[in-house]
């Protein structure tokens, strides 16, 4: 019984935050957007992810930020355990960075509206030569003034927290601009807040940084080598085992 309240009590905490948040900021943002599309966007995207991470009780820590050069674009591909590690991406990552997203966020009330002024790449899942098309696009112009670009590999969430298939996205993208692949790997996302629940344990998600991997002069014949270096690179870093509620 106790702890059904705790996890009630959390979920008003949580839904309170994000409300406060959302209804704050993002209008700020769409403002904002009219006049820049630069830094002080992604500065009020890291200041709401801070907010709801707060009223979740969530706490991130990133290694690896050295391995970023400043000033440099690359393709961000990190796993994706659930919702928390999009929270910790915002907040630790050292990068000035766009999101591809789903085109159907976009229709969300504020929050979609916010994210479609930032400059997101928004991709129909159903429309496979609409997506290519619109990756083939982004990899001509969201990397000007030293942006990033990030992208899920795995295109969803995980159902088990463990590393899904990869779809070739990423790859594709990185291969048609010569932009570098940075493998990102976030611990304790999923057990904190697995997919297809709204309860929230409060704990700590670790994000790994690690080495880029060049693509320069690769060619579409290179993506399935790609895929598996950066599958590699990631695992190497991924550990199933992590404990998110020690640090809590």
């Amino acid at each position: 019984m106790i702890d059904k309240v705790r996890s009630l009590f959390r979920l008003v905490l949580m839904l309170l935050g994000l409300i406060v948040a959302t209804g704050l900021l993002t209008p700020i943002l769409i403002l904002i957007s009219f006049v820049t599309s630069s830094g002080p966007l992604l500065a009020i995207e890291r200041a709401w992810a801070w907010i709801v991470a707060k009223s979740m009780r969530l706490t991130f820590s990133c290694e690896g930020m050295e391995k970023v050069v400043p000033g440099k674009s690359y393709i961000v591909a990190p796993n994706h355990q659930s919702n928390a590690d999009i929270l910790a991406l915002l907040v630790v990552l050292p990068m000035k960075f766009r999101w591809v997203v789903k085109r159907e966020l976009l229709i969300i009330p504020l929050f979609g509206w916010a994210l479609a002024r930032t400059g997101a790449v928004a991709l129909n899942r159903k429309d496979r030569s609409q997506s290519i098309s619109r990756l083939q696009e982004a990899a001509g112009s969201k990397f000007e003034g030293g942006w990033s670009v990030l992208i899920y590999p795995e295109g969803t969430r995980s159902p088990d927290g463990n590393l899904q298939e990869f779809k070739k996205g990423a790859f594709m993208m990185s291969v048609q601009s010569g932009i570098p692949i940075l493998p990102v790997i976030c611990n304790g996302a999923f057990k904190v807040l697995p997919k297809k629940t709204i309860f929230v344990r409060p704990g700590h998600v670790s994000v790994t940084i690690g080495d880029p991997i060049d693509t320069a002069g690769l060619t579409v014949d290179d993506i399935p080598q790609l895929m598996d270096k950066t599958r590699e690179a990631m695992l190497k870093h991924f550990d199933p085992d992590y404990d998110p509620f020690k640090r809590s």
